[in-house]
């Protein structure tokens, strides 16, 4: 049972056409069977639905729950699509990064609630079953993604299935937050393209290694790459989107 993952951090802000068009023809030409997004706002989440909804299955909420006393920028989601000929969805849900895992919360100091959404999935053929989590952590503060870290890697180790996490850390390999999640789990990246970046904020700022794939010891990583496709002359988004092929055993 192989698995084509994407993941892709779609860049909230300035939102312009080519950037619209360039990640619907990514998304279009490279084919998915998951797809794990980060800094879905409102307008990416409508956008991609009206264009992939008969494909994909969309999970995820926003990290507000709707709270229209929050900033649009609050409104974000990570979210997990699974197309639907191939998966059935068994249980999809959105937790917090925070004190509360269950309910809107985090950690002190942090400017945004941050989430993490899973979607245990079945395949119809197979009828092996894995669960895919997105995530994007704090961009600010080591120690308050060192706390996320903690949370994630908890709920981790009590799950029984095959499982994928993908997502934006904003931490490098020397941070504790990604030592606490490769704790719990095998970072497909480090063998494949270890020295890589993948924030390229378009040659504006210092490059970091901080978007990553994460697998249990029940998948097996056929291949993995960055995706460095441009689109009218630039890429899509400030991230490269990761591209990896999955085995599950």
């Amino acid at each position: 049972m192989n698995i084509k993952l994407l993941s892709y951090n779609l860049q909230s802000w300035d939102v312009t056409d080519r950037r619209i068009r360039g990640i619907i023809d990514l998304i279009k030409r490279y084919d998915p069977d998951v797809i794990c997004l980060q800094e879905v706002t409102i307008f990416w989440y409508s956008r991609l639905k009206k264009e992939f909804k008969e494909k994909y299955q969309f999970t995820g909420r926003d990290r507000f729950f709707g709270d229209k006393k929050q900033i649009k920028r609050d409104f974000e989601r990570n979210c997990v699509l699974f197309k639907k000929e191939r998966f059935k969805p068994i249980r999809c849900r959105t937790y917090w990064l925070g004190p509360d895992i269950l309910n809107p919360s985090r950690f002190e100091g942090a400017y945004f609630n941050r989430i993490f959404t899973t979607a245990l999935l079945k395949d119809k053929i197979t009828n092996k079953k894995v669960q895919f989590i997105s995530t994007h952590f704090d961009d600010r503060f080591k120690e308050i993604r060192a706390k996320q870290g903690e949370v994630l890697a908890k709920y981790i180790s009590v799950q029984n299935t095959p499982l994928v996490l993908a997502g934006d850390f904003n931490s490098e390999p020397i941070e504790e937050a990604y030592q606490n999640v490769s704790s719990v789990l095998n970072d497909v990246g480090k063998d494949y393209h270890k020295e890589q970046i993948t924030y390229h904020a378009y040659d504006k700022y210092p490059h970091e290694r901080i978007d990553y794939v994460f697998i249990n010891k029940n998948i097996k990583t056929l291949s993995f790459n960055l995706i460095k496709d441009t689109y009218e002359g630039l890429p899509p988004s400030d991230h490269y989107p990761l591209i990896t092929i999955l085995k599950v055993k």
